[in-house]
């Protein structure tokens, strides 16, 4: 099973690229950050419950669920592997996800670049 988590505020067309290549690794489940956890001022911009149904509808997704942060749904979902976007092979993971794949077995993998990003929508969209 491959775990990906994410906000998936907007969703578009980055997301749904890295969804579709964890889902070609094997079974995409996905935690969908809920509003109260996500930290970025003024958003999200879509309520956890429709970016929950949003991530749902997806072809490839065989379960999403809510979840707190990414510690909250590799519990929740005991994963194989762990997926997160290339863009964090820069930025790095939290040592607290390391750590728990370390220690739970799970493997980290990361999608392939996929340049757009929310926060470039809604600049753009702000003009």
């Amino acid at each position: 099973m491959i775990l990906c988590c994410g906000v998936f505020d907007l969703l578009h067309i980055a997301h749904v690229r890295h969804l579709k290549q964890a889902s070609d690794w094997g079974e995409l489940v996905v935690g969908v950050t809920r509003d109260l956890y996500v930290g970025k001022n003024g958003r999200p911009i879509i309520p956890e419950s429709e970016r929950l149904e949003l991530v749902r509808s997806l072809k490839f997704v065989s379960d999403a669920k809510l979840c707190n942060d990414s510690i909250d749904a590799l519990i929740m979902f005991e994963p194989d592997i762990f997926c997160k976007g290339h863009d964090y092979r820069k930025k790095g993971l939290l040592d607290s996800e390391i750590a728990y794949c370390k220690a739970h077995d799970i493997e980290i993998r990361f999608t392939k670049h996929n340049p757009q990003t929310t926060t470039q929508i809604i600049e753009r969209i702000k003009g």
